[in-house]
């Protein structure tokens, strides 16, 4: 499973995803808005155009925002509707 996490600077549901990935045991790439040379650089590279972060990518597809990963995870069995592990990835 290759994850991408879109994230920016002191974002709460940024770091919430990021945590529940890594409680899960599962490995993921960071980009930082940050990084980017300009907001419109990151939207072009998320390849939609999106208003919150984060933003996850799961296999190249564009998963959503914190409670869309959070469904996404609870679609395989991994955690429940509230986030809370179930299984490890």
């Amino acid at each position: 499973m290759k994850i991408v996490i879109y994230s920016k600077n002191n974002c709460v549901f940024c770091n919430k995803a990021k945590h529940l990935t890594k409680s899960l045991g599962l490995t993921y790439t960071e980009k930082k808005m940050e990084e980017f040379d300009s907001p419109q650089a990151m939207l072009e590279d998320i390849g939609k155009q999106v208003r919150t972060m984060p933003q996850i990518k799961i296999d190249d597809k564009l998963v959503g925002g914190y409670n869309q990963l959070v469904e996404y995870f609870a679609d395989k069995g991994l955690v429940n509707f509230k986030g809370e592990i179930i299984a490890k990835g």
